[in-house]
């Protein structure tokens, strides 16, 4: 049992930090709400522009602040859909000031927006940062018309494409259980429906997506590779809203609803009708006789509430639950497989104004996810269960000094695993596999970030997470001697404490362009544990138990920034280097999970690097617009147990990854998006050679994943169009065709013997599982708004 540290240096350093903050040089200070008149709706995003210079971006629940050296003589409003608001103030006190829109209601003629409102990803001292809004969204291509938040995450760079049917986002060399997804704050373990065509975020309760390529923020538990920060709307809406989206394939439908001036209620559900639609034609489709009996179907539900508490409080709450059931049969052995999946989310979070320097946010959240999969063959069958349960509840302070934008807070999360649970039945006897394995861990920490701006051409962004992270009881555990260990509950049994620094520098060489660097060092305590070699949903969760040690990862960058054009354009181009250690690799394959065998006994234990450069030039304004982005790497893994401890390719080491996404404003409208994806092919083990021993074929295996897959690429193109307007309705036709030229990209690759063993005439063929074909889809939407 390791020993437990102290905690005192590190307050000592959190108090002093907070001490000279305190008295950093004053300055004019002023805050309030921006609210719609006359219903008091709070507006988010506006944008204050103060003297005529400095611009600042209202948040979520319409609270600003500003600060000045000298005094605040005006400021001017502005948001899409409301009238601009000039108003003289000549302040030279700290002072509290609401400031209200109307509604522009005014017929014009049409116009293009040519900016967002967001902040400027080149004077954000946060690198490898990119964010996507509604609005950007809504731009994309979808899979069956369904606009998708991982599928335009995945065309950005440093993201590497897993290839058909892939359910993770493998981010510069890392794998998809080192990413950190949340929805509101809540962890989401596994966020891709049906194999990574689409994601669990419906993209009408989706507001925004940030994604962290890495330095994941101190406010959040650390991963070794990315945070994909998915927000909801926290808008208060003052009217009626319903939306559907309704086509052969599915239906995605749900309402806001205003309770009161304060209150807000929204509720959407989305729903696959696919084993009724696509599979049929798919299963008749296939080229393949080795599979058969495709089927496929998800749903979602999304609740939302969103309440201000007087001019200080505003309390949000969200609840999201969905599910998968996917199976299939493989032909020649006459086995039918079926693997379900169910993730639960529930986030309550409580933003109180303190003062107009000072914001608390109390965070509360659960997390669910359980996981089972199924074979059967004949009288036989055989299951895996796996189950995740994890509360959270942080308190953060958003301290505004000025120069110095300073979050400080306090974390605590419990965790229970059940990551493989068996149970077989043959000819109606079921199997007793014991009791089940169940593993109980807990984190707390305390952390601090300052972002602030050095001099006038550098801005700074440095934190630090302090975590003590532990494995409790009840557990027991089966020593060399064959004695039984055993721990009561909430006993610690093992426990790390550990620091997670990381900073960021943004250097502005000149107006539009600007060089930034960032070091970053990260602790994971929690283990995917993948147990297939195919993109299946298989994989399961553990904690840092016995011999398995938190992952650690040191990850450095230096990129290139520049803005062209008013900001009509933006690019980068950043290379980095990432290295990871106390990695872990099951031993074993998805079926020696039937014994009931503890995973800590059954790993493999090693390291992987990563590195290369990543290109990325996007349009902001104008009818046309999108981006490009290209990812030149290389991803590594060592484990002395595999390879005869050589290094060897990752799986998802993508030598090439090229996105090209595009979308066009015909007219008023017409609307219409393309998407082009290439990569290089997946790494593999191919055997080179066979031998018959024993009337059996015995294969030799190449150097490990020495074999690529075939290239991946495919396009998907969508056109919409605005149909007539009745009243308060709106209604829209929109067509999409995924994989337009009928690219059929392997899944995986496996070989088959063929031909007469007892003559010895026997030869091995390559064969590929390909998923989807070229798929049309048709949808209609209507809205009420």
């Amino acid at each position: 049992m390791l020993t437990r540290r102290k905690l005192s240096p590190f307050f000592t350093l959190m108090l002093s930090a907070f001490y000279i903050c305190t008295f950093a040089q004053e300055r004019i200070r002023i805050s309030g709400f921006i609210l719609e008149e006359p219903t008091g709706v709070a507006v988010s995003e506006a944008v204050l522009l103060f003297n005529l210079g400095k611009h600042i971006i209202s948040k979520n629940n319409g609270y600003y602040t500003f600060n000045s050296n000298s005094e605040i003589k005006s400021v001017k409003v502005y948001k899409l859909g409301y009238d601009t608001l000039n108003i003289d103030l000549n302040i030279n006190k700290d002072s509290v000031f609401n400031l209200y829109l109307r509604p522009f209601v005014k017929t014009m003629d049409e116009v293009y927006v040519t900016s967002s409102g967001k902040k400027s990803t080149l004077h954000d001292n946060r690198a490898n940062l990119q964010q996507l809004d509604k609005k950007e969204l809504a731009l994309t291509t979808g899979f069956l018309g369904q606009k998708d938040v991982f599928k335009a995450i995945r065309s950005l760079p440093g993201i590497a494409n897993g290839g058909e049917g892939n359910s993770g986002l493998f981010v510069r060399g890392g794998t998809g259980g080192q990413n950190l997804t949340l929805f509101n704050d809540a962890i989401i373990y596994n966020p891709m429906h049906m194999l990574g065509l689409f994601s669990v975020f419906n993209p009408a309760v989706t507001e925004s997506v940030t994604l962290h390529r890495s330095g994941v923020p101190s406010e959040h538990p650390g991963r070794l590779s990315a945070l994909v920060d998915v927000k909801s709307e926290r808008k208060i809406s003052d009217s009626l809203r319903l939306e559907a989206d309704i086509s052969p394939f599915s239906i995605n439908a749900g309402t806001m609803v205003p309770i009161s001036a304060n209150w807000s209620i929204g509720v959407w559900g989305r729903k696959t009708f696919m084993n009724q639609t696509v599979w049929p034609v798919v299963n008749q489709l296939s080229k393949s006789s080795f599979f058969n009996k495709m089927n496929y179907d998800f749903y979602d539900l999304n609740f939302l509430s969103n309440t201000r508490l007087g001019t200080k409080d505003a309390i949000y709450f969200s609840a999201y639950s969905g599910g998968d059931d996917f199976g299939f049969g493989i032909s020649r052995f006459g086995i039918n497989n079926y693997i379900n999946w169910v993730n639960t989310a529930l986030s309550a979070t409580w933003a109180r104004v303190l003062n107009n320097k000072i914001t608390l946010n109390t965070v509360a959240t659960y997390s669910g996810y359980k996981f089972k999969f199924g074979m059967s063959q004949e009288q036989y069958s055989v299951n895996v269960k796996s189950d995740i349960r994890n509360v959270s509840y942080k308190n953060q302070l958003d301290i505004d000094l000025g120069r110095h934008q300073v979050k400080a807070g306090l974390y605590f999360s419990g965790h229970r695993y059940k990551p493989n649970t068996p149970s077989a039945q043959s000819a109606g006897v079921e199997m007793d596999y014991g009791t089940a394995n169940v593993y109980y861990a807990d984190e707390s920490a305390v952390y601090i970030t300052d972002d602030f701006k050095w001099n006038s051409k550098i801005g700074v962004n440095m934190g630090a997470r302090l975590s003590y992270f532990r494995h409790k009881g009840p557990y027991s555990y089966v020593e060399e001697n064959g004695s039984i260990l055993n721990f009561d509950s909430n006993e610690t049994i093992t426990d790390y404490l550990f620091i997670e620094p990381s900073v960021s520098l943004n250097y502005q060489l000149n107006g539009e362009s600007a060089l930034k660097i960032a070091f970053t060092r990260s602790v994971q305590p929690l283990h995917l544990i993948s147990v297939t070699a195919v993109n299946f949903p298989a994989d399961f969760w553990m904690p840092s138990v016995g011999n398995i040690r938190p992952a650690k990862g040191y990850q450095g960058s230096i990129g290139y920034h520049k803005e062209l054009r008013n900001k009509k354009y933006e690019g980068s181009a950043t290379m980095f280097y990432k290295n990871m250690t106390d990695l872990a690799e099951f031993s074993g394959g998805i079926m020696n999970l039937i014994d009931n065998m503890k995973i800590e006994d059954n790993l493999y234990f090693g390291r992987g690097d990563s590195w290369g450069t990543e290109f990325f030039l996007k349009k902001n304004q104008g009818r046309f617009g999108g981006w490009l982005s290209y990812t030149f790497a290389f991803a590594n893994r060592q484990f002395n147990a595999i390879n005869d401890g050589k290094k060897f390719p990752f799986k998802y080491d993508r030598r090439h990854d090229l996105s090209l996404v595009g979308h066009y404003k015909l007219n008023k409208l017409w609307n219409i998006s393309a998407l082009f994806t290439f990569a290089s092919g997946n790494a593999y083990t191919k055997p080179i050679s066979r031998y018959m021993i024993g009337g059996n074929i015995v294969n030799e295996y190449g150097a490990f994943n020495g074999t690529r897959m075939p290239v991946y690429h495919r396009m998907d193109i969508s056109a919409s169009r605005k149909l007539r307007s009745y009243k308060n309705f709106e209604t829209e036709l929109s067509v999409s065709v995924y994989n337009i030229y009928n690219r059929q990209n392997p899944m995986y690759m496996f070989y088959m013997a063929e031909g007469d063993l007892t003559a010895y005439k026997v030869s091995i063929q390559p064969k590929s599982v390909a998923l989807l074909p070229i798929l049309p889809a048709i949808n209609y939407k209507i809205y009420l708004k």
